[in-house]
């Protein structure tokens, strides 16, 4: 595994969105395949198809981007991994004890950065500051794709 991804940056790759194209020149810089997880797959999921429901996106555009990742799947560009869901819950647990308070950080990123550091995955990639910080915190190595604008 070469590096785990948060699901704002792997958004980036798939829709027009703001940083799209800084969020491709850090995927570039880590040799595939990249960590694709059930919590990815959830969640990619979920968020494209809220942009349809707000009407900022079409449905066949959701389904398009939806066919590129599992084209890209099939290519070997994602490492679909092999993990306990019991262990990345109990490191979510642990994590959250630890850094929630202090850092703010929301369920689903305490499950990305869980899942990061259960894979021991040698570099976490993320748009999110606050992510960002817990995944410092957890002691990985940390690449933030920096917003323009308004932060999440």
């Amino acid at each position: 595994m070469r590096a785990y991804f948060d699901t704002s940056v792997v958004t980036k790759w798939y829709l027009p969105e703001p940083n799209s194209a800084d969020a491709l020149r850090v995927r570039a810089r880590f040799a595939p395949p990249a960590v694709l997880t059930h919590l990815h797959r959830v969640e990619l999921v979920t968020a494209w198809h809220l942009k349809v429901f707000r009407r900022e996106l079409a449905q066949g555009i959701v389904d398009q981007a939806l066919g590129h990742v599992e084209d890209d799947v099939a290519a070997g560009l994602w490492q679909l991994p092999h993990y306990d869901l019991v262990d990345v819950y109990a490191q979510a647990a642990s994590l959250s004890r630890r850094h929630t308070a202090t850092l703010g950080t929301r369920s689903l990123d305490i499950l990305h950065v869980a899942a990061a550091v259960v894979l021991e995955a040698p570099a976490f990639v993320t748009h999110d500051e606050r992510q960002a910080r817990l995944a410092k915190a957890a002691g990985l190595r940390v690449t933030t794709l920096r917003a323009r604008g308004k932060q999440r």
